[in-house]
């Protein structure tokens, strides 16, 4: 690109600087930092997945496609910023990359650093930094080179010498299996309070991330969909054992389709992640596997996991506020 970008471009290059962003994270991190974007637009562009420690960083991303008096100028609205604990991350847009400098500030130091005004009665922050930092600037702690940007977010090189590989994912998905995903979405798409994220790319055990709009805590979600008809009454669930990365806010949610009705049984499972392996069993073809027998009364061990589909909802908002400990 040669043409500078118009005012009447502005989200375009602003989408434009969010995959360059997502992209730039992912490679400096060799997979280490996996980004999850929303699926409705509330006010988080990206939940970045740390899987050295399994931590969650909302991330805001504020792009510019020009500088003013040698500046990327930021104008924030207050209300955008509600969270302290949301990383601003912002830099220059230029022709086929990003600008060498990058703000990497959590909203609640940016609040208190930059000035306060208002647009049109609202409140706003106002803020600039250069691209070539001045060790007197107040910004000056929070501005990073390119080319370090992931070490901001908690990821150094020695660390991405031991992120644990992850087998690749197939690069297909079976209808049945993206059948369970998409009504698990809609469900979960009811509540008010909560945001929904996908990955790119998918490379995780978490498929779907939750988070929750007050409490703003996050779990992960991995979807399994199994078929069952009148011939089959039960069910293999199977996962991938290379791939499986196990965390207290990950879990895992198995739905049964009735082939014979056209339709999803009431009866499904919420496994914590962490508990899959005592109820599983790992074959010689490198998955863990357990039998599913949906609305059965002989559970057995998938007893303390069995819950109602009509109310996974409540369930997912339950354990995204519930006390900790």
């Amino acid at each position: 690109m040669t043409a500078p970008w118009t005012r009447n471009e502005t989200s375009a290059s602003g989408q434009v600087f969010e995959f360059r962003l997502w992209a730039l994270l992912t490679e400096q991190s060799r997979g280490g930092l996996h980004v999850f974007l929303p699926m409705a637009d509330r006010g988080v562009d990206a939940i970045v997945h740390r899987l050295s420690d399994g931590a969650y960083l909302m991330v805001q991303a504020k792009g510019r496609s020009s500088l003013v008096g040698g500046e990327v100028e930021l104008v924030v609205w207050a209300e955008s910023l509600a969270d302290d604990s949301t990383l601003v991350v912002s830099g220059l847009l230029v022709d086929g990359g990003l600008g060498p400098t990058m703000l990497v500030v959590l909203a609640k130091e940016f609040k208190h650093l930059a000035d306060a005004t208002t647009a049109d009665g609202r409140p706003i922050y106002a803020m600039s930094f250069g691209m070539r930092p001045r060790s007197d600037s107040r910004w000056f702690p929070y501005l990073v080179p390119t080319e370090r940007l992931v070490e901001r977010l908690g990821v150094t090189p020695p660390a991405i010498e031991f992120v644990p590989e992850v087998a690749p994912r197939p690069t297909w998905r079976s209808d049945l299996g993206f059948l369970g995903e998409s009504e698990v979405t809609r469900r979960l798409a009811e509540s008010d309070d909560l945001n929904l994220f996908r990955p790119f790319p998918d490379s995780e055990t978490a498929e779907l991330l939750a988070l929750h709009q007050t409490s703003r805590a996050v779990i992960g979600l991995q979807i399994k969909t199994v078929g069952i008809d009148a011939a089959h009454s039960a069910a293999t669930v199977t996962a991938r054992a290379s791939s499986l990365q196990t965390a207290p806010s990950t879990y895992f949610v198995v739905l049964a389709w009735q082939r014979d009705e056209g339709r999803f049984l009431d009866d499904c499972l919420l496994v914590p992640s962490e508990k899959l392996r005592d109820i599983a069993r790992e074959d010689g073809y490198g998955h863990v596997k357990f039998e599913y027998r949906p609305d059965s009364a002989a559970h057995g061990g998938l007893d303390p996991f069995r819950r109602r589909l009509p109310e996974l909802k409540d369930e997912i908002e339950f354990l995204l506020t519930k006390p900790s400990g």
